[in-house]
């Protein structure tokens, strides 16, 4: 039996990075890939969990120490790789972000990262990244620092590396478990709250098993027919409207869509990272509302550019998919007390 190729997963306990590792385990395509997850805590709960839950007979699965803002460490992890999945994060747990500058930390990550890659000639690259926010929106909304961070990762990646594959993620389903997307009134209703009409529509992903699948799909396919590609790993545009109504068709609970303004939600969604963070989201926002209509992937791209379903033979999953997958059913009710 031929010795399986490894693949190194950044971010491995969170939540994409913990969908590729299972995916890549459990690859349809029969590739026996090896994984080294990398985690900042190779001990913590959350890693022997992913352990427990996706180790092979064979043992293909080791969790090991890296983090991306220590270079040495990153070079470490990825000895020995055939390819490496990425993702990098706005956010660091136990960090409070105040000035705007200092959001760049997350393109420090993605350059450390990458030339970690470089160093141990990784010859598969795949990134989490997004669209080119600036352009997307004709120069209207420059603060985007959390999209466009990645953006330019993905940038430098291309000009650092041979092959690199880009996926993009469109909002998170699971995001509707935060107060600022989804409350359940006093009487009972749910009440999602995304700051956006109604009637407009916009694209989710489950990005756990979503990114999962698309990744160990363009791993399997291989470098050749997916290296300078991007896919959007997104469901069908859909409305709030649309979302409410699927809810209250699978878990069978009254909802209604009352959107917050983009600023009250900003301030909301900021609460978890720092105000540093506060008008990135309120430009964010103000965008989806306004997104053109004839566009998918946050206004950057037309129909026609999203080659996925073709490509890789994926579309993402439905609202009432993830519903069905996760069994949520909306948030608990407030405390009185």
């Amino acid at each position: 039996m031929s010795t399986s190729r490894v693949i190194v997963v950044l971010g491995a306990t969170g939540g994409q990075g913990s969908g590729v590792v299972a995916a890549l385990l459990n690859d349809a395509s029969g590739e026996r890939w090896s994984v080294h997850a990398v985690t900042r805590d190779p001990s913590s709960e959350r890693a022997q969990k992913l352990v427990a839950e996706n180790q092979t007979p064979d043992g293909r699965l080791s969790v090991v120490y890296g983090d991306q803002h220590d270079p040495e460490s990153l070079r470490k992890a990825m000895e020995g790789a055939y390819g490496v999945f990425a993702a990098v994060s706005e956010m660091i747990p136990g960090t409070w972000f105040i000035k705007e500058e200092e959001v760049a930390h997350e393109l420090e990550a993605g350059r450390n990262i990458v030339d970690a890659a470089k160093h141990n000639s990784v010859e598969h690259f795949v990134f989490s990244s997004m669209p080119d926010m600036i352009k997307a929106t004709a120069g209207r909304y420059t603060k985007l620092h959390h999209m466009h961070n990645k953006f330019l990762t993905e940038q430098y990646a291309r000009t650092h590396l041979d092959a690199v594959t880009c996926l993009i993620a469109g909002f998170f389903y699971a995001n509707n478990t935060w107060s600022h997307y989804a409350r359940r009134q006093s009487d009972g209703v749910v009440c999602f709250s995304a700051p956006f009409p109604s009637s407009k529509a916009a694209q989710w992903v489950d990005a756990s098993y979503d990114m999962g699948r698309f990744a160990a799909r363009v791993f399997s396919l291989g470098k050749d027919k997916t290296k300078g590609k991007v896919y959007p790993v997104m469901s069908p545009k859909i409305t709030m409207n649309e979302m409410v109504s699927m809810f209250t068709s699978v878990t069978g609970q009254p909802a209604i869509h009352s959107p917050l303004s983009a600023d009250e939600w900003a301030r909301m969604a900021s609460d978890m990272v720092g105000p540093a963070f506060r008008e990135d989201f309120t430009q964010m926002m103000e965008w989806t509302a306004t997104t053109p209509d004839d566009k998918i992937c946050f206004g950057a791209l037309d129909p026609e550019e999203d080659r996925s379903k073709e490509e890789l033979g994926l579309t993402a999953s439905t609202f009432a998919d993830w519903l069905k997958r996760t069994g949520w059913t909306g948030p608990a009710a407030a405390s009185s007390s």
